[in-house]
């Protein structure tokens, strides 16, 4: 693995478990066992480190997205494809859980601002065009107003989920939590399933 990666993986063990604003370029060298010089001869700094940690985050989500527009447009869309998507993505904002739990962060940076901004209308965005797939395929029952709606909530419903799986840390293991987030995501989703 290179430096460069060793940084960025430590950094976010680092602001994962200890969150971003009282974390510096130090507590990560120390945390990999490097001289600060060294971490700064790859990076300018935690602002820098930031701005990469959530670049990937948006490129992972924007994978996410399109794999679940493929199979939105696929013959074999089902309520569980929408499901199987929004576990993968609950998964992604967990594995960037420093951002969702701080988006103060936001307002310190605009380039971190406008990668959640991208994040959160890329999710929205997938996830209501698949709704309107599930609809027009018939196994959604929804108005254009409802299925808005749900996108809404769906995207919301994610990045909250993120603080609640932070705040139950203790309530068993992060993948059991994981699922259960999803499942709650879902449920009024699939109050909308025909039978």
């Amino acid at each position: 693995m290179k430096t460069c990666d060793r940084i960025l993986a430590a950094a976010l063990e680092v602001f994962n478990d200890e969150a971003v604003g009282g974390q510096s370029a130090l507590d990560i060298a120390t945390a990999m066992g490097i001289s600060t010089g060294h971490l700064y001869y790859h990076f300018r700094g935690k602002p820098e480190i930031l701005a990469r940690l959530m670049n990937r985050h948006r490129a992972e989500i924007d994978l996410v997205a399109a794999a679940l527009g493929e199979a939105a447009a696929g013959p074999d869309l089902a309520l569980e494809t929408l499901w199987t998507h929004i576990h993968i993505l609950v998964e992604e904002t967990w594995d960037a859980r420093f951002f969702w739990r701080e988006p103060a962060l936001a307002r310190t940076a605009p380039d971190l601002a406008e990668d959640a901004r991208h994040i959160l209308k890329t999710i929205r965005a997938a996830v209501r065009e698949t709704l309107a797939a599930l609809t027009e395929k018939n196994l959604l029952l929804g108005s254009p107003e409802i299925l808005d709606g749900f996108a809404d909530q769906i995207t919301t419903g994610i990045a909250f989920q993120t603080s609640i799986l932070t705040l139950e840390s203790a309530a068993g293991s992060p993948r059991e939590r994981i699922a259960r987030a999803a499942a709650q995501i879902m449920l009024p989703v699939a109050g909308l399933a025909r039978a």
